[in-house]
């Protein structure tokens, strides 16, 4: 009877697995070229998607840090991955307008609705942008497509509404200072 020694039998099991791991990572036998082009590409716009999710929410992270310049970098790279993500634009409008360029703001407004005409928080950011660049009508118009959209009564639609009431001079008046009288 032939005994194996301890370190004989380790080092067996050991070139097995390697073996064994190695034969699954090269997918299964008798592929073709084109299965396994194929099965590639499935694994790609997953890998993609979670990479643009990643710079996204980095980006999101960075805005509510107030550093607006590397979130607008991070939201950038999300585009590079998703050029039609509304959130991405949606986001980088806002990044923009927080820097005070009204028109980058508004024109990745206008993307964000391109791709998803039902996100209120895109009305919102192109009404404020519109609204700073002096176009009443246009920012009117997106407050009211907001309000559609957004949680009646909210915080969010109460202040479209101050807007809207503002921008058509329907506003409160501010009570007059009281009468000076003369002695």
């Amino acid at each position: 009877m032939h005994k194996m020694n301890f370190l004989n039998g380790k080092a067996f099991t050991a070139a097995a697995a390697l073996a064994a791991v190695v034969a699954l990572a090269a997918g299964p036998i008798g592929c073709s070229k084109e299965q396994k082009q194929a099965e590639t590409k499935q694994r790609q716009p997953a890998q993609s998607a979670s990479a643009a999710k990643e710079h996204f929410d980095k980006g999101v992270q960075l805005t509510m840090k107030g550093q607006t310049d590397d979130a607008i970098k991070e939201f950038e790279a999300t585009l590079q991955i998703d050029p039609k993500s509304p959130e991405a634009h949606n986001n980088l409008g806002f990044a923009y307008y927080d820097k005070g360029d009204a028109d980058k703001a508004i024109e990745h407004q206008k993307k964000a609705l391109e791709g998803d005409p039902n996100l209120a928080n895109a009305y919102y950011g192109l009404a404020m942008a519109l609204e700073k660049k002096g176009d009443k009508e246009g920012a009117v118009a997106n407050w009211k497509e907001f309000m559609k959209l957004a949680q009646p009564h909210s915080k969010w639609w109460m202040q479209a509404q101050t807007h809207i009431k503002n921008l058509e001079g329907k506003a409160p008046a501010k009570a007059a200072p009281p009468a000076q009288h003369k002695k």
